[in-house]
């Protein structure tokens, strides 16, 4: 079948605006967390934190003012002093307004709804704050949780990529190696995928940062001295924008890792002020661009407010610049230096008037305190205006000439929300290209005029061979070959013009995303520019032609962002399908037409929710949402099919039972729609079931699996106040009349308390997994008797406790039952919930990414993963548990022998086991035989020495364990591959077909066969 179909393409950008809320001032009245009555609201569009302010002081009779700041647009908070309920980044919105205030009065801004949707998974319903000390805790349990990976002990096979692998995600950092003289080897930082590296100009690109290392990476720097090319450093902590935000506002970092083997490896560095990176508490929290000195080699990081410089010589932080008093997350900084060391910073608009503007220091030898001089700030000159982020770029022709693109308010020069300067050193003067900034004929709000909503998307970068070819990026790429005679910056890229949001694709290219971050020039051939963008990495054809096409670089750069991800219902199958943030519904498997299971089409766009494939039609139609609540079917014929008169939640949700493929239950917030006819449903022929006992809002369904019955088939449903319930014959109940809540006892009920992942024993309803997403809460529930009056729930979240868990899955192999969760850090199984520990899956490769959502299909063992940064994984469930828990396998090699090293936790009935050998990882050899504890709980440490190994071969080998009980049943463990220069990595390897007595092909991540 022809999978790259064309579908309708939309999006709905909101424009800039403050609130101003006025609220009871008996706050004692507002019973309902989620209840709007007690509060009058009004709404200004404005720009600017000024006129917004003015508005406020307009109704000083009102005692409770609260300036509830654009997260991602306005990016300020209020100063007003001595206001009682101000509510900044809306971090008490669910204690004190709730969510309908978010979701129903508030115009559609969906980078802020984004983050409003993450919190309610995150914030705890009693405090109303993400408990900080319970993000710690969680990134230890992580870190302490065994791993499965060591051993067949894990009940997921070989984890596989599904991709997508010619896709990619936000990106705000892209820097080429200065050692590579062919601009081939380049650096990238995916907000939640990590640091990738390219050796062939992004024909492919490798995970370099460490899968156990925080992934929200906002700026990369290489040392450019000479000799120290190997050293590089990458930043993190994003404040503005991340969908899977740590907190309602943004998206805390763990501080500034450095790297000294050319990016090959990294080492987390010390923090300024012996700072704990899990709490927002110190500016050093969120940075924005870090800079190394071109003659000293220290490190310049500009975070919050403040630029810090690491004093490479002496090892210690020195603080450069700091805005006075407090600080919050609108005070973006940024920081560039000249190759003869002369520094330049900017601090925001909203920073204190002392601060705000553009400073420079001279002292090319450490810079150092006294040297920073203001050459900017609002007034000096005449019309500078700004009013948030500001960012900086240095010709590299002419390093005398700096640009400076910053949010203003919006008003003459400028047509859009931001003005761009030029300073020159020599002659130290500042010249304003404001009036150029674009603003093409019939242009949209959001997408033109010129629009960064809200410093969210803002770069500016300098032909490296002209000094007045400059190009610009916000919502949209634009580019102006002579600043100082062309009248206006011409799009480039984005969308697709300024009237429309479909996205470009033009100039002979492909398409490239809206939603710029940064834009670098190749050093090596000035007429390529590469964007970093919320679809990836690209680079165009030719920037210097009239219309400027764009080639994907976005091959294995894996960091695609899923909220939902789905799969074929069919045996064998390998159809998959995802939503996902502001990338739209992505689809990929060979059976669908694609060349490999990693290369994925976008077939629908908007920001990508939930998504299934049927198969009740021959069409096999594909059913995708959007953005509060538009759902569509693609086939047979293109339809909306949205509910008539539902409302929905940001990331709106459905369910098709795979059993049939033709029966949906959406969720209407509340409200709990179906049809039995999927493929022919329109938006008026579902069936309105009413809406839940209560105030729930709808965040999960179940469905029993088999054959579909009247007497035994279940529905359940999981809200976001805590409740779960159960629905009889839900194909044929007319309505929720006969719903029975079977919460757990022992779970927090109130909002938010959100029952994110729900699971039903693949053949017997009365097994069912419950997960909450919130922390501070019991989080993992077990029942073996749901369908009873009053099921019996035991808490079995064992040593994941910490953990904010997000989705479930249930499997059954050879009558043994597994179960797994995915969390905030990672996918974890286990037998025997509630008495053994979770184990982590995938550990090199699923890694500690955040597990949005698990498919599971029974009939052949498929568990689909999809994450929030890493796109999505499958694996098949076809492992039993080993009668040990292992700790560890590993391997090193000396004075010409190889040792092995392993360790167990716990032992039963273990008689002894078998190190093998092999060459290829296919034909294997017993070297040794080492004997088991038997029976025991503690730790045991095991080793064995292949001597002289290199005589037979002089690559390397794998190794792997073989564990036999004293009854002779086996099992073996997964491989590591020690390579003659003793190198060990984790080997996976996949045989096809298996069994086989012919030919067969053997995958593997190593470049040994």
């Amino acid at each position: 079948m022809n999978i790259l179909r064309r579908y309708l393409t939309f999006f709905t950008l909101s424009t800039i605006f403050c609130a101003v809320v006025y609220i009871n001032t008996n706050q004692n009245e507002i019973t309902n967390p989620k209840d709007t009555r007690a509060a009058e609201l009004k709404i200004e569009k404005h720009f600017t934190k000024k006129k917004c302010e003015q508005v406020a002081q307009k109704q000083e009779k009102h005692t409770n003012i609260t300036i509830l700041r654009g997260i991602n647009h306005a990016k300020f908070v209020s100063d007003l002093p001595d206001e009682p309920t101000i509510l900044i980044e809306g971090k008490n919105i669910p204690k004190v307004l709730g969510k309908h205030l978010i979701e129903e009065e508030f115009p559609a801004r969906f980078t802020e709804e984004r983050l409003n949707y993450e919190h309610k998974l995150q914030v705890n319903p009693i405090t109303g704050t993400i408990p900080l000390e319970e993000k710690e805790l969680e990134l230890k349990q992580a870190l302490a949780a065994p791993k499965a990976n060591y051993s067949e002990e894990k009940f997921a096979g070989f984890f596989a990529y599904r991709g997508p692998s010619n896709f990619g995600g936000r990106t705000r950092s892209l820097v080429f190696d200065a050692g590579d003289i062919t601009g081939n080897t380049i650096l990238a930082g995916g907000v939640s995928g990590g640091v990738f590296r390219t050796t062939n100009g992004g024909t492919s690109w490798t995970m370099v940062s460490d899968l156990n290392d925080r992934h929200n990476v906002t700026a990369i720097a290489q040392d450019p001295r000479p000799g120290f090319n190997n050293i590089w450093y990458y930043a993190t902590g994003e404040s503005a924008g991340n969908s899977a935000s740590e907190s309602g506002a943004f998206y805390l970092g763990f501080g500034v890792f450095q790297s000294t083997d050319n990016g090959l490896s990294w080492t987390q560095m010390s923090f300024p002020l012996a700072n704990i990176e899990t709490t927002f508490d110190r500016r050093f929290d969120l940075i924005s661009r870090v800079q190394v000195h071109p003659t000293t080699g220290d490190l310049l990081v500009a975070a919050l407010g403040r630029i810090y410089r690491f004093d490479a010589s002496a090892s210690n932080w020195i603080t450069e610049l700091t805005a006075v008093g407090g600080f919050n997350t609108a005070h973006f900084t940024d920081v560039v230096v000249t190759p003869g060391g002369r520094v330049y910073a900017v601090f925001s608009g909203v920073t204190p008037a002392a601060t705000e503007g553009v400073w420079t220091s001279n002292d090319a030898t450490g810079i150092g305190a006294g040297t920073w001089s203001r050459i900017a700030t609002n007034g000096a000159p005449g019309a500078w205006n700004q009013t948030g982020r500001g960012v900086l770029a240095i010709a590299p022709s002419n390093p005398d000439i700096l640009y400076v693109l910053y949010e203003s308010a919006g008003s003459t020069p400028s047509p859009g929300d931001c003005d761009i300067w030029r300073w020159n050193q020599l002659t130290t003067t500042w010249t304003s290209f404001a009036a150029k900034i674009p603003d093409e004929p019939g242009g949209s709000a959001g997408n033109d005029p010129f629009n960064t909503q809200g410093g969210y998307d803002m770069a500016v970068s300098v032909k490296p061979d002209d000094q007045n070819f400059v190009v610009i990026g916000s919502t949209n790429a634009y580019k102006i070959t002579d600043i100082t005679s062309d009248p206006e910056f011409l799009r480039i890229g984005g969308y697709d013009g300024p009237s429309t949001f479909a996205i470009w694709n033009n100039g002979g290219g492909v398409e490239h995303h809206p939603d710029v971050h940064t834009l670098v020039f190749d050093p090596n051939n000035t007429n390529l520019l590469y964007s970093g963008t919320d679809g990836g990495v690209h680079r165009t054809i030719n920037v210097n032609a009239a219309t400027v096409g764009w080639v994907n670089l976005s091959n294995n750069y894996d960091t695609y962002q899923f909220y939902h991800v789905n799969m074929h219902p069919a045996t064998g199958n390998n159809a998959v399908i995802g939503g996902a943030q502001d990338n739209g519904t992505m689809a990929g498997g060979t059976a669908l037409g694609f060349p490999d299971n990693t290369t994925q089409s976008r077939v629908f766009s908007g920001d990508g929710a939930a998504c299934a494939i049927s198969n009740a039609d021959p069409c096999l139609p594909f059913f995708m949402s959007t953005q509060n609540g538009n759902m569509v079917r693609d086939c047979p014929t293109f339809a909306t099919i949205t509910p008539g008169g539902s409302t929905s939640q940001f990331v709106t949700y459905f369910h098709l039972d795979p059993v049939g493929s033709n029966t949906i239950y959406y969720a209407g917030r509340g409200t709990a729609y179906r049809t039995n006819n999927a493929t022919t449903v329109t938006t008026g022929t579902w069936n309105n079931l009413g809406t839940l006992p209560g105030t729930d809002f709808i965040q999960s369904y179940a469905t029993t699996g088999g054959a579909y019955s009247a007497a035994t088939s279940q529905l359940y449903i999981g809200g976001d106040e805590g409740h779960i319930f159960r629905l009889s014959d839900p194909r044929g109940a007319p309505n929720l009349g006969s719903l029975i809540d079977i919460t757990p006892p022992g779970a927090t009920v109130g909002f938010p308390s959100v029952v994110k992942g729900l699971a039903v024993h693949p053949t017997n309803p009365d097994i069912v997994l419950a997960t909450y997403s919130n922390y501070g809460i019991p989080s993992i529930f077990l029942t073996t008797n749901a369908t009873a009056g009053t099921p019996t729930w035991t808490l079995v979240e064992g040593n994941l406790s910490g953990h904010s868990v997000r989705s479930a899955a249930i499997a059954e192999v050879a009558g043994n039952i597994i179960y797994f969760v995915g969390t905030a850090k990672g996918l974890y199984s286990n037998q025997n919930p509630g008495v053994d520990n979770w184990l982590q899956e995938g550990s090199a490769t699923v890694g500690y990414a955040l597990v949005t959502d698990l498919k599971y299909r029974h009939s052949d063992l498929q568990l689909l993963i999809g994450t929030h940064g890493n796109g999505m994984y499958s694996a098949t469930v076809d492992n039993i548990a080993l009668p040990i828990q292992m700790i560890s396998f590993e391997g090193e090699c000396s004075n010409a022998q190889i040792s092995i090293h392993w360790q167990t936790a716990s032992e039963n009935d273990n008689d002894y086991f078998s190190v093998e050998r092999s060459i290829h990882g296919i034909n294997y050899e017993v070297i040794g035989i080492v004997d088991g504890a038997g029976n025991s709980t503690s730790i045991h440490d095991y080793g064995f020495k292949d001597r002289n190994p290199f005589s037979q071969n002089t690559e390397g080998y794998f190794y792997r364990i073989k564990q036999t009980d004293h009854n002779g049943v086996y099992r073996r463990s997964a491989s590591i591959y020690i390579s003659s220069s003793c190198k060990m990595v984790e080997a996976n390897l996949t045989i096809s077909p298996n069994p086989s007595s012919g030919l067969f092909l053997v995958n593997s991540n190593l470049n040994i066969l």
